[in-house]
């Protein structure tokens, strides 16, 4: 091979070199979206679930089943209550920490439910006409209801 040959070879390998970045670069990307997509369709999930839970508070269990939630997630009370008009005060919250849900409950009036790490789950909502949470809520709620992340709810207390 001549010199040219030799010196057209260096570029060769650097075209190369472009081409599987870009290549890498698509495959990311990709990636990224489609968590992203999963982490979306899993909210929306959870909360057109809930909305059934408060639309017909009859203490029937409805399940939002393997959900993808993602690290550094909080949920609170009032985060829900305000999609559906309620009184945080009518809404409980727990959480399972070895599903990867962490009930932080050190400030009584405004309890999270955090996520330390990337974890896919179910949560379980309840909603009842009667004042069965604890603490119990106000009298003037039209539904109360308990929101329960990876761990299953047995029904009024």
């Amino acid at each position: 091979m001549g010199r040219k040959g030799q010196a057209f070879e260096a570029y060769r390998v650097l075209i190369a070199m472009v081409i599987a970045l870009a290549v890498l670069l698509i495959i990311v990307s990709t990636i990224t979206y489609f968590d992203k997509l999963r982490e979306r369709v899993s909210l929306e999930t959870l909360y057109s679930s809930w909305k059934s839970a408060v639309d017909s508070p009859n203490g029937k269990v409805i399940l939002a089943r393997d959900l993808f939630v993602p690290q550094g997630t909080r949920f609170s009370r009032t985060q829900f209550a305000r999609q559906v008009a309620l009184d945080p005060a009518c809404l409980q919250l727990d959480g399972e920490k070895a599903a990867g849900f962490t009930l932080e409950d050190s400030d009584v009036d405004n309890p999270y439910v955090s996520v330390q790490a990337s974890v896919v789950g179910n949560v379980y909502m309840s909603c009842q006409s009667v004042n069965w949470i604890i603490p119990p809520g106000p009298e003037d709620c039209y539904a109360y209801c308990l929101l329960s992340f990876g761990k299953l709810v047995a029904g009024p207390i």
